[in-house]
């Protein structure tokens, strides 16, 4: 199992160089688009052939299209677009019934539209974002949208049109541990290129098998850099007769709000599919972080009860003392580093809100110690114990239990696993 990308700025003056930082500078230009347009097309399921979202920003007065973008739906429909200019960004979908990459007469069709039926443009709040949703049903596009469409692509292909920026959601896919896009490397990729990695890859909530009403969901987290390959050892023992497994996985790179919302918006999708009544969350490193702020906002801010169970393996509540140093001298920052610095405005609000009462959280600590020009004296070689007993997070803890073991060795461990079954075993159901 590799290790979690954390200590990066143990020799920051010989990385400078490093073809990572290159990467992550052509991507921070992608990020910057700075708008994000959150959706999700909620009969995409019930066709059998591919289902397509649109943006694209259309000047209507002179019925023109300026630029677009498009993605290809996958299970669960929804879908993220970033664009740079707020005004006149319009959305659409619709089932491409022969394959050939655009809207044909007659293919099922939607629009995020006004009262009056007409398409509408989407409207950004305070965070940059606009959310939109809608079901696929026969209609026809406007005939001065139709025309504008052919205008700008002009002789194109819509793949020599769009950006390709567009990120798709796959919201209980069956998948398997051994797929490439869950690779070791890829979590690597998550972190030095993370939107690449969500255009290509994108976020998912996935499933080992199709969904058993019979048993509990366990959603299993990664930390930076990592994938849901870390979970290997921790999934194939677990009670498949009491438990199903599913596991996320995000470009951990970007910003920990960001993957906390995407995170908490599958997981309402989800719920609303099947109805399970409830849900435990496990997470490692930084995955802990991205979790309890997605439990908030799925059961404080939204009101849920689904989520009892929480589990963190070593998370740096306090942040990392890495991550201040290459916020200060890397050529380039990756965007997630910002949340991790110690004292970031993320952390400092991640404790605003108590969970105890609500959700049970039992936090495990690792403390087999190695040496490091970065870290204090007591840590796990990747994070300090200092960081993973944060005050805060201890006090909101159900239980508090440390372990000899390193940042990664303890996610395969008889003794934490064997107490987090226990923890499972025991919570209401």
């Amino acid at each position: 199992m590799k290790s979690p990308v954390l200590l990066f700025a143990l020799a920051l003056p010989l990385l400078t160089g490093c073809g990572n930082f290159r990467r992550l500078s052509a991507d921070l230009e992608i990020l910057d688009q700075g708008y994000h347009i959150h959706g999700r097309i909620t009969n995409a399921d019930d066709f059998k052939v591919p289902v397509r979202a649109v943006v694209f920003e259309w000047d209507r007065p002179a019925n023109r299209i300026d630029s677009g973008d498009r993605v290809e739906l996958a299970t669960g429909g929804a879908f993220i677009f970033s664009v740079k200019n707020p005004a006149r960004q319009f959305v659409a979908a619709f089932a491409d019934s022969n394959k050939n990459g655009r809207y044909d007469s007659g293919e099922p069709l939607w629009f995020h539209a006004g009262r009056d039926g007409q398409p509408q443009a989407v409207e950004f709040d305070s965070s940059r974002r606009a959310e939109v949703r809608g079901d696929l049903r026969p209609g026809s596009m406007p005939s001065g949208l139709r025309q504008a469409i052919d205008n700008a692509l002009a002789g194109r292909t819509v793949d020599q049109f769009v950006t390709g920026h567009g990120v798709r959601l796959s919201l209980g896919e069956i998948a398997k541990l051994d797929d490439p896009r869950f690779a070791a490397t890829r979590g690597s990729d998550g972190l030095w290129a993370p939107a690449t990695t969500a255009a290509t890859t994108g976020f998912g909530l996935y499933f080992l098998e199709p969904y058993d009403p019979a048993r509990i969901p366990v959603l299993f987290v990664h930390g930076a850099a990592g994938s849901p390959q870390d979970w290997r050892y921790a999934m194939e023992r677990i009670d498949r007769k009491r438990y199903q497994p599913w596991f996320a996985f995000y470009p951990s790179g970007l910003r920990l709000e960001e993957c906390a919302s995407a995170l908490n918006d599958g997981v309402k999708a989800l719920q609303h599919r099947y109805g399970f009544q409830r849900l435990h969350v496990v997470a490692h490193s930084m995955g802990g972080l991205v979790s309890r702020r997605f439990i908030e906002k799925n059961v404080i801010e939204d009101g849920n009860r689904y989520i009892n169970t929480f589990i963190t393996f070593s998370s740096p509540w306090g942040g990392h003392e890495a991550a201040a140093a290459g916020v200060k001298r890397a050529p380039s920052v990756v965007p997630s580093w910002r949340d991790m610095e110690n004292g970031s405005a993320f952390l400092n609000r991640l404790f605003d809100e108590r969970l105890k009462g609500k959700v049970s959280h039992h936090l495990f600590y690792s403390h087999h110690a190695k040496r490091s020009l970065l870290l204090p004296e007591e840590n796990d070689g990747t994070v300090s114990v200092a960081s993973q007993l944060r005050p805060e997070a201890k006090a909101d803890a159900a239980s508090v239990q440390g372990y000899d073991e390193d940042h990664v060795s303890i996610l395969s461990a008889r003794g934490p696993l064997t107490r987090a079954k226990e923890i499972l075993d025991a919570a209401p159901r």
